[in-house]
C-alpha cells in the first residue's frame, strides 16, 4: 500500500497472526468459564481441547487453528460478533432529554377532570381493575399522595393502602405506568416502555396532584420508586419524596459491570419472560421484560448524574430499604441518597430488618410472604415525614 509516496510493507498473514493468537489461547487458559461457555460447535470444541493444552504451555497448535485447519471467515465471523458487542457493550448511553417539563394544574375541578379523561381512555385497553386510582373528598385537601407501582404490577398494588391514606383524610392517586395492565396480558408488550415515558408519567402525575390538595407528597415502589427519585431530583413543588426499594440497580450483577450490563439491555433486541396469567389478578403481568428493566435503570441513572452535579429539588428525601431485596441492589439506593445529603438535601435512609423475610414488594397483601403490619406503619410515619419506629437509619 503506498500512502503519501512511502512504501508501508507487512509480513506475511500467517507471521502476523501468530504472537496474536498464542496471546489469546494463553488468556483463554485463564478464563475457564468463558470457554466453556462456548456452544458447541466442532471448531469451539476445538478450542477448548486447545485451551487444555495452553494449560500446560503448549502452543503448538495455536496457529495451526486459526491459520490452517481451521477457515479464517470462522474467525473473522467470530471477531465480529465480538467486537459487536463490545461496542454495544461500552459504546456511551445517550440518556436524552429526561428533565422534568412541569405543567401543573392547580384547579381542583380541572384536575380531577383531567384524571377522569385518562381514566376513560384506558378503559379500552386496561384489564379489569388494572386502570388509575382516584380516592377524593370531592374536594382540595391539605395533602394529596401519589403512589406509583412498579414494573408488571398495577395500580391495585397500592390500592389497601392509598384506602388507608384516604381514610386519613388524603387526595389518593394512583396513576398506571405504560404499557401496564392491559387486555392483552403480553409481557412483551411492556418491552415498548421509554425512559422518557417514565419521565412524562412522573411529570404529569405531579401536575394534577397540585390540583388536588395543598401539600404534594410522591411515593413509589421498585420502578415506582426509581420516578419518586426522577421527582425528588426535579420537581421543587414536591413536599416530600418517599423513596421504596428503588430499580436504580439490580442483583447478581457486579457494580462494575452495570453500566455494559444496561448499555447492552438497551441496545439488543427485547428479551422476554412470561408466565402465565392468573385468572383472579388480570391487572398483573407476570414476567419480565428487558427493555422495560434497562429504561427504567436509565432513569435512574439521569437521577444520579444529575444528583451528582445538583441538589435535589424536593424538599425532604426519605428512601426505605428492605434488607432481604433480592431483586434491587439497596447500595445504588444509599448513594444516590449520599449525593443529595453532600448537597444539602433533608435526606434519611431506614431499613426494614432482614429478619422479616420481605419480598422485593413490599406493598401488596397479595404477595406471598408480605406483611403490611410491618411495613405500613412505617410508611404512614415516612409520609407524614418522622422516623419510623423500630427501623435502623442507614447513612
Amino acid at each position: 500500500m503506498l500512502r503519501a509516496g512511502r512504501a508501508i510493507t507487512q509480513p506475511p498473514a500467517p507471521q502476523r497472526n501468530i504472537p496474536a493468537v498464542k496471546l489469546r489461547i494463553s488468556r483463554w487458559a485463564q478464563f475457564d468459564i468463558l470457554i466453556e461457555s462456548v456452544p458447541g460447535h466442532e471448531p469451539f470444541r476445538a478450542v477448548r481441547g486447545l485451551k487444555k493444552a495452553a494449560s500446560r504451555g503448549d502452543h503448538s497448535g495455536a496457529t495451526r487453528v486459526f491459520v490452517g485447519e481451521f477457515p479464517m471467515p470462522i474467525g473473522l465471523t467470530w471477531h465480529t460478533v465480538v467486537l459487536f458487542f463490545g461496542l454495544v457493550a461500552f459504546a456511551p448511553t445517550r440518556l436524552g432529554d429526561l428533565y422534568s417539563h412541569p405543567s401543573p394544574v392547580v384547579d381542583y375541578t380541572a384536575a380531577a377532570a383531567h384524571i377522569a379523561s385518562l381514566q376513560a381512555r384506558e378503559d379500552s385497553v386496561v384489564a379489569p381493575g388494572g386502570g388509575s386510582i382516584l380516592l377524593t373528598h370531592g374536594q382540595r385537601t391539605a395533602r394529596v399522595v401519589v403512589l406509583f407501582h412498579g414494573l408488571t404490577d398495577s395500580p391495585l398494588q397500592y390500592f389497601p393502602y392509598a384506602q388507608r391514606l384516604f381514610a386519613q383524610g388524603d387526595n389518593v392517586f394512583v396513576p398506571r405506568l405504560p404499557h401496564h395492565a392491559e387486555r392483552s396480558g403480553r409481557v412483551a408488550d411492556m418491552g415498548r416502555l421509554t425512559a422518557q415515558e417514565l419521565r412524562d408519567l412522573g411529570d404529569a402525575s405531579v401536575d394534577v396532584a397540585r390540583g388536588l390538595g395543598d401539600t404534594v407528597i410522591v411515593s413509589g415502589l421498585s420502578a415506582g420508586g426509581t420516578i419518586a427519585a426522577w421527582v425528588g431530583q426535579y420537581r421543587s413543588d414536591v413536599q416530600r419524596v418517599v423513596i421504596v426499594a428503588p430499580a436504580l440497580e439490580v442483583t447478581h450483577v457486579p457494580s462494575l459491570l452495570n453500566g455494559a450490563v444496561l448499555r447492552l439491555a438497551l441496545r439488543v433486541p427485547n428479551v422476554t419472560r412470561a408466565s402465565p396469567r392468573d385468572s383472579t389478578e388480570p391487572d398483573r403481568e407476570p414476567g419480565w421484560a428487558t427493555h422495560a428493566v434497562a429504561q427504567t435503570l436509565k432513569l435512574g441513572i439521569a437521577v444520579r448524574h444529575s444528583a451528582a452535579e445538583h441538589p435535589a429539588a424536593a424538599h425532604e428525601l426519605l428512601v426505605l430499604l428492605n434488607a432481604h431485596d433480592h431483586t434491587i441492589a439497596n447500595g445504588a439506593a444509599v448513594d444516590l441518597a449520599r449525593k443529595w445529603r453532600q448537597h444539602g438535601g433533608l435526606t434519611h435512609v431506614y431499613e426494614l430488618a432482614d429478619s422479616l423475610h420481605l419480598p422485593h414488594d413490599v406493598i401488596d397483601p397479595r404477595h406471598p410472604g408480605s406483611n403490611i403490619g410491618a411495613v405500613y406503619p412505617a410508611l404512614d410515619a415516612m409520609i407524614l415525614g418522622v422516623r419510623p419506629v423500630g427501623l435502623d437509619e442507614l447513612r
